[in-house]
C-alpha cells in the first residue's frame, strides 16, 4: 500500500473511533452556606414564618434564555434551610406584572409540557458534577423530578406556591429519604437553582450554565453547612395479589368461533432495601404488572424491533447505570413469546386453542445498584423468565402443549468510573442464556471520555463487541411439542 494512502486510512480510523469537542472555560462555582433550624415549617408557599429571616439568600440571577448571561427581567430570591429529616427551600419569585404569571394545571410529572411559569432545585449530593436530581414546581403547583435523564425517577416530597400582587412563591421540603448522600458528619453537595418566566419564554439561573458546555453540572454552585444528618433507612416490602378476568376470541381451523371467558390469580412482592447510603438491592417475586399501561401497539413492516417505552416500575430504577451503552433493552424481558403469532396456524379442524400467554412468564428478577464515594457505579441486574405454553385442544379430545418461549435468563453488568475533570470509563455487557437449542446472545460495549482541566476539549472512544451462539441441533429455533394428555 503506497504510504500516503496507509496514512490516510490511519487518520480516518482514528475520526471514526474518537470524538473530540470544544466547550467553555473553567468555571468558578457560587456558594451557598445552609442554615439549620428547629422550626415547624408549614408548608403553604406562603413565606410568613420567622425562621426564614436567619436563612442566607441565594440571588443574583443571570439569563440563560433568550439572552445569553444578560440581567434577568425579574427578581428572585431564594432561602434554604434544614432539619435532621428533610430540606427546605422558600423561593420568591418577584413579577411586576403578577396578573400575567401563567399556571395551567396539569397532571404530575408533567410540568415542563405545561404552559405555566417554574421553578427549579437541582442537587449533586456527592458533588461529582455527574449526576444529581433536580425537582419542579410550577406557579399552579404541579411536580416533577428526575435523576440525571431518568424522567421515571419519582420520590414523596411536599410543595406548596402561592400568588400575591408582588409575584408568586413556593415552599418545598424534601426529605432525605427523597435521595442518596454519603454517610459523614459534614456535607459538601452541589446546587443550582433556576426559575422559568413562561410569558416571554425567559429562563433565569442562579449560576449560569453556558449552553455550549457538554456538562453543565460542572458549574452548578456548591452547598455547604450541612452537618451532623443521616441518610434514613431504606426499606419496603410490597406484597400483592391479584385477581384476573378476561373474555378472549376463540380460535379454531375456521377462525373465530366466539368468545370465551377465563378467570386466574397470581401473587407475589417486591421488595427493596438500601444496603447502605450508596447502594440498593431491588427483587421482585413473580411480578405483577397488571396496572401498568398498556402500549400503542405499532404496525412494523420492517426488519427492525419495535421499541417501547418501559412502564414497569421495578425496570425503570436506576436507568442512569443501565442505559450505558445504550445496550440494554429491558422490554424484551417478559416480551411477547416467539411463537404467540404462530400458534393458530397449528390448529387443524376441529382444534380448539385454550391457552396462550401474550407475555413471557417472569419468575424473579433482582437488581443491585450505587455508586461508591470514589465514583465507581455498579449495576447488576439479573432475570429469569419460565418456559411460556400454549394448549391446544384436538377434535378427538386430546391435549397439546406448545412452547411459545423458552426458559431464559437475560442479565446486565456495569462498571463506571467517574474520573477527574468530568472524565469517566465504563464497560457494560448483557446476555441472554435459553433453554436448549434456541439463540443465545451476548454484548459488551466499553467507553472512555476524556476532558482537560480547563474543560475545553474532550475526547471519546468506544470499542464493542456482539457475539450471537445458536445451535444446530433438532431444528434450532422451532420449539418442541409436547402432550399432556390423551385419550
Amino acid at each position: 500500500m503506497h504510504p500516503e494512502m496507509y496514512t490516510r486510512k490511519l487518520i480516518l480510523a482514528f475520526f471514526l473511533l474518537f470524538q473530540i469537542s470544544a466547550y467553555a472555560a473553567d468555571p468558578v462555582p457560587k456558594q451557598y452556606q445552609a442554615t439549620r433550624s428547629s422550626a415547624n415549617f408549614h408548608i403553604d408557599g406562603i413565606l410568613d414564618e420567622e425562621a426564614w429571616k436567619a436563612a442566607a439568600i441565594a440571588g443574583d440571577f443571570m439569563q440563560l434564555d433568550p439572552a445569553e448571561g444578560l440581567p434577568v427581567s425579574q427578581k428572585t430570591e431564594v432561602r434554604l434551610m434544614y432539619d435532621n429529616t428533610s430540606i427546605y427551600i422558600a423561593a420568591m419569585m418577584y413579577d411586576t406584572s403578577p396578573d400575567s404569571i401563567l399556571h395551567e394545571l396539569g397532571n404530575r410529572d408533567e410540568a415542563q409540557s405545561l404552559n405555566a411559569d417554574a421553578f427549579r432545585f437541582g442537587l449533586d449530593p456527592y458533588n461529582q458534577r455527574t449526576n444529581g436530581y433536580v425537582f419542579e414546581v410550577t406557579a399552579s403547583n404541579v411536580q416533577s423530578e428526575l435523576f440525571i435523564d431518568d424522567y421515571t425517577y419519582d420520590a414523596v416530597w411536599q410543595s406548596a406556591v402561592h400568588i400575591s400582587d408582588k409575584g408568586w412563591s413556593v415552599e418545598m421540603k424534601i426529605p432525605y429519604s427523597a435521595f442518596r448522600f454519603p454517610a459523614k458528619k459534614d456535607q459538601l453537595w452541589g446546587i443550582q437553582f433556576a426559575r422559568q418566566i413562561r410569558r416571554n419564554r425567559e429562563y433565569d439561573q442562579w449560576t449560569l450554565t453556558p449552553k455550549n458546555v457538554q456538562n453543565k453540572m460542572i458549574f452548578w454552585g456548591t452547598l455547604e453547612g450541612i452537618n451532623n444528618v443521616e441518610p434514613p433507612l431504606r426499606l419496603s416490602i410490597t406484597p400483592y395479589l391479584s385477581l384476573y378476568g378476561e373474555q378472549a376470541p376463540r380460535f379454531t381451523s375456521n377462525g373465530v368461533d366466539g368468545y370465551e371467558n377465563s378467570y386466574s390469580y397470581s401473587g407475589g412482592a417486591d421488595l427493596k432495601v438500601g444496603l447502605d447510603e450508596r447502594f440498593t438491592l431491588d427483587v421482585t417475586l413473580l411480578p405483577d404488572f397488571s396496572q401498568v399501561q398498556s402500549d400503542n401497539k405499532v404496525k412494523n413492516l420492517t426488519a427492525y424491533e419495535t421499541v417501547y417505552d418501559e412502564k414497569r416500575p421495578f425496570f425503570k430504577e436506576g436507568v442512569d447505570l443501565f442505559s450505558k451503552g445504550n445496550l440494554f433493552y429491558s422490554r424484551r424481558i417478559g416480551k411477547t413469546p416467539s411463537l404467540f403469532y404462530s400458534i393458530p396456524y397449528l390448529l387443524n379442524e376441529g382444534d380448539v386453542i385454550e391457552e396462550n400467554p401474550d407475555k413471557a412468564h417472569l419468575i424473579n428478577a433482582t437488581k443491585l445498584s450505587g455508586r461508591t464515594d470514589k465514583g465507581l457505579g455498579v449495576g447488576i441486574l439479573n432475570a429469569i423468565t419460565g418456559t411460556t405454553y400454549a394448549k391446544i385442544k384436538r377434535s378427538n379430545g386430546e391435549e397439546l402443549r406448545i412452547a411459545t418461549e423458552p426458559l431464559s435468563n437475560y442479565n446486565i453488568f456495569v462498571l463506571d468510573q467517574n474520573l477527574a475533570n468530568n472524565s469517566e470509563i465504563f464497560i457494560a455487557n448483557t446476555s441472554v442464556l435459553r433453554e436448549g437449542s434456541e439463540k443465545d446472545a451476548n454484548v459488551t460495549t466499553g467507553q472512555g471520555t476524556f476532558e482537560n482541566k480547563k474543560h475545553n476539549y474532550r475526547l471519546t472512544g468506544r470499542v464493542s463487541h456482539s457475539r450471537i451462539n445458536q445451535s444446530n441441533a433438532d431444528d434450532a429455533g422451532n420449539l418442541s411439542k409436547q402432550i399432556i394428555s390423551g385419550n
